[in-house]
């Protein structure tokens, strides 16, 4: 299993497209913590750490997920996929393996991005005169809450791509189904507290507990269910199905 976790870690790694989406988180979390800065001082609103390690949060989970299932639906359309069945067989354990990897990958990713706005938000505070609050607990959680998350819509996202096989109806699935259908199920169902139930309402119950949404621990819950649900679907049709 060692074996199998390091040789789906190297295919990331040797790929140009997850090495730009870091470089691209880190400029993207910098960007966004700037531009909330700005605003703060113009509405002459407070920015507390807690906003500093949840704001870029859902950019950097959009990433983390192009590349998830875009690694994942390739193999199989680039036929890649036969190479690793041949070095290994039992088809599984390579689905854990890149489950695992994944995971990895969309919790760096989110770190990444979030360290970064963290440390731009606090230049940002400083050079504008506006108070810093201390790095609490509470924003640490935040952080980890974030990252978990990250690393549960990879997940899902390999889960995806493994499912479909193919990049490009993986990658519209994903754009659909953020941009469009849970904006628009809450309209069609007219039923507005459907949203809280749907994968992007569970993951912003787990890091953000707004009024309207699950409590945290349900939201996680819960994502976690679609997570497994998914990654368990693309097993299901990797080991009955020919390569």
């Amino acid at each position: 299993m060692k074996d199998l976790i390091s040789a789906e870690a190297l295919k990331l790694r040797t790929l140009l497209l997850p090495r730009l989406v870091l470089v691209l988180a880190a400029l993207g979390g910098g960007f966004i913590l700037f531009a909330a800065v700005q605003i703060a001082q113009d509405d002459n609103a407070t920015v507390t750490t807690s906003d500093l390690a949840t704001a870029p949060a859902q950019p950097l989970w959009f990433l983390a997920v192009i590349v998830a299932v875009l690694a994942a639906a390739g193999e199989f359309q680039h036929r890649t996929i036969y190479t690793t069945l041949l070095q290994a067989p039992r088809r599984r354990k390579i689905v854990a393996a890149k489950a695992i990897v994944a995971a990895g990958y969309g919790a760096t990713v989110t770190l990444v991005g979030t360290a970064t706005a963290v440390i731009v938000g606090v230049l940002s505070l400083r050079a504008e005169h506006m108070p810093v609050g201390s790095f609490d607990a509470n924003m640490w959680l935040r952080l980890a809450e974030s990252a978990t998350i990250g690393a549960m819509w990879a997940v899902l996202a390999a889960g995806l791509g493994m499912l479909v096989r193919n990049s490009t109806v993986a990658l519209v699935t994903v754009l659909l189904w953020k941009f469009v259908l849970e904006g628009v199920l809450p309209s069609v169902t007219r039923n507005g507290e459907i949203s809280q139930w749907l994968p992007g309402g569970a993951a912003d119950a787990l890091l953000f507990g707004r009024t309207g949404l699950l409590e945290p621990w349900a939201g996680g819950l819960l994502f976690a269910g679609y997570a497994a649900v998914v990654v368990l679907a693309g097993a299901m049709v990797f080991t009955l199905r020919d390569a």
